[in-house]
């Protein structure tokens, strides 16, 4: 029996072997543009080019790890897609949205605010470029993508969650930008080819969440922020004990040197000098224990040129600018209600400054940052929405609520002299020594439906960004006539665009006919004598034919129609309730022109002396019949 089971085992396994088979297969065929549920979201596939295009507006769906969830989970990993394209106007990527995608290539929306969990996990992305905006990454967006080799992170990114980066073995360095304020547990967990991990602004409130790079075997010197905070095992252990070769760089008495010490890691002592970065904010804080301390930055220029460091928010601080031990520009308030500083100055490119903050004895935290003084033009990134009835009418004026508060997540694409750009979001108040602010010209300009231009002012520079208003309808009944069908008029309240539906048929029948000079008296007739001016009298109304006999109108009666003519007698039709009278051509031998009741010599003295011009010479050439 066992030997009996045993031969039928290997023949199932040798037919296995030999006929097996992808339970799915590759995608060779398009896709056209598909609905992701009932989302404002699309997707199509161009299997020519192995993209995979995913559209529209607002966040993409969450998604599970299932095929009836997930439209691309059947040839996800096959070969079939080998590129992925998210377009603009999309906001977020949710759960599980590209997990598991092998395509290299991804292309990331300006739009894109938030990445969701596991919404990148085991794909083959390889580089990833987060765009300005960005502002969360959660747990597991970009776990075991072990192709990944670069990560660009946006200086508006808050959190880096738990597990994003989770065994990323081939990312080699990751900056952490100055906005980011925690990076979650195992964050980088095993990224064991990270060698180089450097924080934007070394004075930065960061916190590391625990094991957040544990088992980076390759990471070994770092320098921590002043304000940065290390829970257990951030840095400097693995699964096999702590990393050979860590050296953390510190600050003395920060809580990354209690870290060190508290765990054995070997350690330097930074010198408290802060390098500056264009564009990017150091924090300087006082309390009672240090209002005479003078924080000290430096700062090397690329270019030659004229630069503004200011400082912002509620602490009164001043500030020196050295070349050496030279003095060369100091700045204390930017005006009697502002108690920042503008310090100003021409700087030589290569040169090393030495910029020092001190506090007016005012306890606190501002920050300070170095921009390029021209700024030569910028972008506003974002639009406004309204619906016609949210604008205040003035007389046939409309004024839209453009506040500032509505621009709360707009950015600003700065670029300045030396080839330098930045993004910031729009916030109205002091930068770079002038004013950003809305400028309304709604007064001169005024909005209408659809795209209209509202402008941002840095000084004296100004960009537009769009307002699109929609448009909202007042609805009137217009009944139906003899001659229309009734409709609802919708009517926009405030540019006067119309359009009609609900159509209602007029009840109206037509009535219509040509009258034609007879020729015969059997009917007969010439089509060369259209008679015109006929008098068509119908329920007391009157109407007349026109110069090619022709007569037409609608009407809700019926009864009889009566034609006449100052040549013939009348004639009278019916018309009947409910039907088209549509009585054709009617021949009328209207040959009698002096009303006697017959058709004869004196008619003809008539027509040759006073009807001929007006009727022609053949008019008269068929009363023969009649007489």
């Amino acid at each position: 029996m066992k030997k009996r089971l045993s031969l039928v085992l290997a023949l199932v396994l040798i037919f296995c072997t030999s006929f097996s088979f992808n339970a799915f297969g590759t995608q060779s065929t398009d896709i056209a543009r598909t609905q992701i549920g009932t989302s404002d979201i699309y997707y199509e596939f161009d299997a020519s080019t192995g993209t995979l295009t995913v559209s529209g507006t607002g966040a993409i769906p969450d998604m599970k790890n299932t095929s009836t969830s997930q439209p691309w989970y059947n040839w996800r990993s096959d070969g079939s897609i080998s590129r992925v394209v998210i377009g603009e106007g999309i906001t977020a990527i949710g759960t599980y949205n590209f997990y598991s995608v092998k395509a290299t290539g991804f292309t990331l929306p300006s739009t894109l605010r938030t990445i969701g969990r596991y919404s990148f996990s085991s794909s083959s992305i390889r580089n990833a470029a987060l765009p300005f905006g960005v502002t969360s990454i959660a747990a597991n967006a970009f776990d075991t993508c072990t192709e990944l080799a670069s990560v660009t992170l946006p200086d508006s990114l808050k959190t880096i969650a738990g597990n994003a980066f989770k065994v990323c073995t081939s990312l080699e360095e990751i900056e952490i930008p100055y906005s980011v304020m925690s990076i979650g547990s195992y964050a980088f967990d095993r990224c064991t080819s990270l060698e180089t991990l450097k924080f934007s602004a070394m004075t930065a409130s960061v916190s590391l969440g625990t094991y957040a790079f544990y088992d980076c075997t390759s990471l070994t010197t770092v320098a921590f922020p002043q304000n940065a905070t290390l829970s257990k095992n951030a840095f400097g252990f693995g699964r096999s004990g702590a990393i050979s070769g860590a050296e953390m760089l510190v600050y003395d008495s920060s809580n990354a040197h209690i870290y060190a010490t508290s765990n054995s890691i070997s350690y330097q002592i930074l010198d408290e000098k802060y390098e500056l970065e264009l564009g990017v904010p150091e924090t300087v804080t006082y309390d009672e224990n240090t209002l005479d301390k003078a924080y000290a930055f430096t700062y090397t220029p690329d270019f030659s040129g004229t630069y503004n460091f200011y400082s912002r928010g509620e602490t009164d601080v001043k500030a020196a600018l050295y070349n050496g031990t030279d003095l060369i520009a100091e700045s204390d308030d930017v005006s009697g209600t502002d108690r920042n500083f503008c310090l100003t100055a021409n700087l030589t490119a290569g040169v090393t400054y030495t910029y020092k903050v001190s506090s007016m004895m005012s306890q606190g935290s501002a920050t300070v940052i170095v921009y390029p003084d021209e700024i030569q033009s910028f972008d506003v990134i974002g639009s406004l929405t309204f619906n016609a009835s949210d604008g205040f009418h003035s007389t046939d004026t409309a004024y839209f609520p453009i506040v500032d508060s509505a621009l709360s997540d707009f950015i600003l694409d700065i670029r300045f002299a030396g080839g330098y750009s930045d993004k910031i979001y729009y916030k109205s108040g002091y930068f770079n020594n002038r004013q950003i602010a809305l400028a309304d010209t709604q007064t001169t300009h005024p909005f209408t439906c659809g795209e209209n231009a509202q402008t941002v002012a840095i000084g004296e520079v100004t960009s537009d960004f769009a307002v699109y208003v929609n448009h909202e309808y007042t609805a009137t009944v217009v009944p139906y006539t003899a001659y229309e069908d009734g409709y609802t008029l919708h009517t926009c309240i405030l540019c006067g665009d119309s359009y009609k539906d609900e159509f209602v048929p007029t009840p109206a029948v037509t009535v219509s006919g040509r009258c034609m000079l007879a020729t015969a008296p059997d009917g007969s007739y010439s089509s060369d004598f259209p008679l015109d001016n006929i008098t068509v009298t119908f329920q007391g109304n009157t109407y007349h034919t026109d110069e090619n006999g022709y007569f037409y109108f609608r009407t809700f009666l019926n009864g009889e129609l009566m034609l006449s003519s100052p040549y013939c007698d009348s004639i009278a039709l019916t018309v009947n309730e409910g039907e088209d009278a549509e009585f054709g051509v009617i021949p009328m031998a209207a040959y009698d022109f002096n009303r006697d009741g017959y058709i004869n010599g004196r008619d003809l003295a008539v027509f040759k002396t006073e009807l001929q011009d007006d009727l022609g010479k053949d008019y008269f050439s068929s009363a023969v019949n009649f007489m």
